[in-house]
């Protein structure tokens, strides 16, 4: 199929729908991030960085990267296979946005934890939703800030981690719901 009928049938059939039908849509992607967003954040909430503390920080990062890497294959399978992929690509982005900032944030607030001076001021969960939210949006007003290599490194690697965050999954999630479009086309 070429470009240009590629483009009008993904057109037709989100316009297909009625006013209606296409709230219902956006209301069940809402309701669907709203979820996993509030999952993800009770997890968030139900860890101490205490309890993290007593294991190593780096295999804790290791671990939170392989569930990131699950949840990032679940939510592509789940944009091929929807049939309106491009609404499920932008709530999957979403979710895989708030499940970084949470991974990033537990390892700094446990890092804090171990060795409070790893940053420049002692950090608290909700310290480290910040510092990694203004590290992730590239803002780094340099109110906190990383003092310890250690913690250089694993700021390092999230801002490179961003990077292909932000640039190639955005751009892998395009590709998922071309799929699933030109699969829903095909009929399958």
């Amino acid at each position: 199929m070429g470009e240009v009928d590629e483009k009008q049938a993904a057109k037709l059939a989100y316009a297909q729908l009625d006013k209606r039908e296409r709230r219902m849509v956006l209301a069940k992607a809402l309701v669907r991030v709203l979820l996993s967003i509030a999952l993800i954040v009770g997890i968030f909430l139900s860890i101490t960085p205490r309890a993290l503390a007593n294991g190593e920080v780096v295999l804790g990062l290791f671990i939170g990267i392989g569930l990131l890497v699950a949840l990032i294959a679940w939510e592509l399978y789940r944009t091929i296979n929807d049939p309106y992929p491009e609404v499920r690509a932008a709530t999957g982005l979403v979710v895989l946005v708030t499940a970084v900032i949470v991974i990033f944030a537990l390892v700094y607030a446990t890092m804090s934890e171990v060795n409070p001076a790893a940053f420049t001021e002692p950090l608290t969960k909700g310290d480290a939703v910040y510092y990694t939210v203004t590290t992730l949006s590239t803002t780094g007003f340099g109110d906190i800030t990383a003092v310890s290599s250690p913690a250089r490194w694993v700021v390092t690697s999230q801002m490179l981690f961003d990077l292909v965050l932000l640039v190639g999954l955005a751009r892998v999630f395009i590709l998922a719901a071309k799929a699933g479009r030109a699969r829903r086309l095909r009929g399958e």
